[in-house]
């Protein structure tokens, strides 16, 4: 992704958060806190901090702004000498065996 269009999607998604957080501030503030509206303004900030919270930690980490990535890396490159183990055989299928001959019935209930 071009920085440009990344940068975009980490302002739109900062601004939904702040907004959900002021949703929570204002249901605090108007003291809304355990009527039915005001356990449904802390219910969808909630949700919507949420869900763009995450939306910004998967975006931290496809653009490798998170350190703990690299540290996994880091580790797997620092054994170069180290053998890989082998791969696995791949399996044979199974030989098909000859099924007997059954008489079969044409009459409905014979042959079971």
């Amino acid at each position: 992704m071009k920085k440009e269009h990344v940068l975009g999607l980490v302002a739109i998604c900062l601004v939904i958060v702040v907004l959900s957080v002021s949703g929570l501030a204002s249901d605090v503030l108007t003291r809304l806190d355990l009527d039915l509206d005001g356990l449904l303004l802390i219910m969808v900030s909630l949700l919507m901090a949420g869900l763009f919270l995450l939306m910004l930690l998967l975006i931290a980490k496809d653009q490798d702004w998170l350190p703990a990535g690299h540290k996994k890396e880091s580790a797997a490159a620092a054994a170069p000498g180290a053998k890989a183990a082998p791969a696995p055989a791949a399996a044979r299928p199974a030989a098909a065996k000859p099924q007997p001959e059954v008489p079969v019935s044409v009459r409905p209930g014979e042959g079971k």
